[in-house]
């Protein structure tokens, strides 16, 4: 079984995403802050990150850099309510290295279990070995 750390502030998404993906097979960690979610990924690397862009302690960007350079094989995935048309900073996320699929708030579950299974295989969720890319 596949294990998925999301990194978001608000308690409360974390917890409708953590019930979407352990229903969908997934074991799901919770990490709240950047410093918290730095020394999980140090303490044992989940086979995915989903990280949301704005966070209290810092940011998704400056994050999704740090794991990479720690963990250059870990899929992220990076959401935020903040994307508009005018910037191009999805576009931008998007080319990050590390970074497999970025979406807006709010997250659509089927788009996001789609995700996952692009990232990590099909049998990641039922108990099989994810990948490692």
């Amino acid at each position: 079984m596949a294990t998925i750390l999301i990194v978001d502030d608000n308690l409360l998404a974390c917890e409708a995403i953590s019930l979407v993906l352990e229903s969908a097979g997934y074991a799901v960690r919770q990490a709240h802050r950047v410093a918290e979610a730095v020394e999980a990924v140090a303490k044992s690397c989940p086979d995915l990150a989903i990280v949301d862009l704005s966070m209290p302690d810092g940011n998704g960007v400056d994050l999704i850099r740090t794991l990479h350079q720690g963990h250059p094989q870990l899929p992220i995935i990076l959401y935020s309510g903040f994307f508009t048309p005018e910037d191009d900073a999805e576009k931008r996320a998007n080319q990050m290295p590390g970074v497999v699929a970025v979406f807006k708030k709010p997250l659509r579950n089927n788009d996001l279990i789609a995700a996952i299974g692009r990232a990590l295989g099909p049998a990641a969720a039922s108990g099989g070995v994810a990948p490692k890319a």
